[in-house]
């Protein structure tokens, strides 16, 4: 028999692997008062969730949706200060996290063979958050250590594309990337210095999805 046309609405599933950059920095002036790093992320998660539209009435191929998603990785590192005399080194260890939602549009192309490719993008607003500890191992400071638990709000973006597999006449298994750019929490120099660094929030992340059409 034949089957009802669906009714363009959908639901999405996502989760796979993320990375964000290792991070250098120095800040001051390194012969005088400065606070520096090298830190190191782990491989990381991300999982969302969407809901989304077929915009085929308006552009063939063209679909909108609003998506909401978390990434996590936990990074380490070393670090550096010198402020009035009292130089010190240690390590660092913390959660980099991120909440966000896109607005969505991506536009696929279907070249029949049961699989579509995509690409795409969304603008939309994130927060982010570094939760971890400093610890000093030499200097005045040696043997201390200092939690913190930083957070910053805004403007956040993505890029992606991918390729959809039909398993069903209404689901689609799909592997994808996404390039997703978001507001930079900060590190601050703990004990003796008052400089602040700003974290670099660029996630790389290879995806799976699995689409439910209504």
């Amino acid at each position: 028999p034949a089957q009802a046309a669906g009714s363009g609405w959908y639901v999405s599933l996502t989760g796979g692997a993320n990375w964000i950059n290792d991070n250098d920095f120095v800040v001051g002036t390194p012969t005088t008062s400065f606070f520096s790093g090298h830190t190191q992320a782990d491989t990381g998660f991300v999982v969302g969730g969407a809901v989304g539209l077929s915009l085929g009435n308006f552009m063939n191929g063209l679909r909108a949706e609003v998506e909401a998603a978390y990434r996590e990785n936990n990074v380490d590192g070393t670090y550096g200060s010198n402020s009035a005399a009292t130089p010190q080194t240690g390590t660092v260890d913390y959660d980099h996290k991120t909440f966000s939602v896109l607005a969505n549009v991506w536009f696929d192309i279907p070249l029949g063979s049961g699989f579509t490719p995509y690409v795409g993008g969304g603008l939309g607003w994130a927060d982010a958050n570094v939760e971890g500890t400093f610890a000093c191992n030499a200097g005045v400071c040696a043997g201390s250590t200092a939690a913190f638990d930083n957070s910053e709000d805004g403007f956040a973006w993505q890029l992606g594309a991918g390729v959809n597999f039909a398993i069903s006449p209404n689901v689609q298994l799909g592997v994808g990337y996404r390039f997703f750019q978001g507001p930079e929490p900060f590190l601050a120099a703990p004990f003796t210095t008052s400089f602040t660094h700003d974290v670099d929030n660029q996630n790389h992340a290879a995806v799976v999805t699995l689409t439910f059409g209504m």
